[in-house]
């Protein structure tokens, strides 16, 4: 299992989580305080033809106050509600009601409605007229998702989108490790294994992603090696992104094997849900389910 270890060490979602306690804090109780930067921001809009148009924004980034009475603080830095907005704007929206997930603990959900910030702040200078950033609404979604029988490895699933007038605004995380089953299906052969895990980081400035596979293994007599898929061209959506290369070289510990091209490689990843992943390798059709739940065999 000390592959699990390697995927978390790899996949750095800048999370701090912390419990504080302030005597000024006039909302009062503990706090669990978040800083999120792992992300970028999709812009999305309907064009005069009705169909959405999306752009990639970066830069913005966030902080969580998870308080114990069930209320949140969100601060967004360096905020992008459109292309044109400055740079340098940063929003608090503070005491927010949040609660966990149906049955699931492990899950905090914030799902709020005309928002107006507490202050809004231009280069550190207060801005008089808050109700120009009015938020018609916002949802944030935080799996917390940590491994068992380990030193604490924390690698959540964040999923936040905003309304703000006819834009909406959603962040992506530039990793995200999934888990699942792979299927290995071709001339007399059927091999489903939970044991690949997959990591998979998304380069906003190129456009390209990187598929991190640890312990792959697609046939049963195919010793568990961690690969590397490079190069990957991906579209996002404000729902999600998808993945496509029509060949891929895959490389194990740098070291490039074209006798084991990937081609056909197509994957479509939803936010809120997982990723459906699929590509061949001689010969073999490779089917990967995957999503959030951690899978151990």
């Amino acid at each position: 299992m000390k592959f699990l270890k390697t995927v978390l060490s790899v996949a750095v979602f800048a999370i701090m989580a912390t419990s504080c306690e302030k005597d000024d804090d006039i909302l009062g109780g503990n706090y669990i305080e978040q800083d999120y930067t792992g992300s970028f921001s999709v812009l999305s809009k309907k064009g005069s033809d009705g169909k959405l148009v999306s752009v990639i924004s970066e830069g913005t980034t966030y902080k969580f106050r998870w308080r114990a009475d069930n209320t949140a603080d969100i601060y967004i830095y360096n905020a992008k509600f459109s292309t044109f907005m400055p740079n340098g704007i940063s929003i608090a929206f503070e005491g927010l009601k949040w609660s966990y997930a149906a049955g699931n603990t492990d899950v905090k959900i914030l799902d709020v409605k005309d928002v107006v910030p507490t202050w809004v702040k231009m280069r550190e200078q207060n801005m008089n007229d808050v109700s120009n950033y009015l938020v018609d609404e916002m949802k944030i979604s935080i799996f917390e998702r940590r491994l068992g029988n380990f030193t604490p490895e924390y690698i959540p699933v964040i999923n936040l989108s905003m309304k703000v007038g006819d834009v909406e605004v959603t962040a992506i995380q530039k990793q995200r490790v999934y888990f699942g089953t792979t299927a290995v299906v071709g001339e007399s052969v059927f091999y489903p294994t939970p044991k690949p895990v997959y990591l998979v980081s998304l380069n906003p400035t190129t456009g390209l992603a990187t598929i991190d596979i640890y312990k792959a293994k697609f046939a049963d007599k195919m010793p568990a090696m961690d690969m590397k898929f490079e190069n990957i061209p991906f579209q996002v959506s404000n729902t999600g992104y998808t993945l496509a290369s029509e060949e891929i070289i895959p490389s194990v510990k740098n070291v490039p094997y074209p006798q084991y091209a990937i081609t056909n490689l197509n994957g479509n990843a939803t936010l809120s849900t997982g990723m459906d992943l699929r590509f061949n390798c001689i010969g073999y059709a490779i089917t990967s389910q995957l999503g959030f739940p951690i899978v151990i065999e």
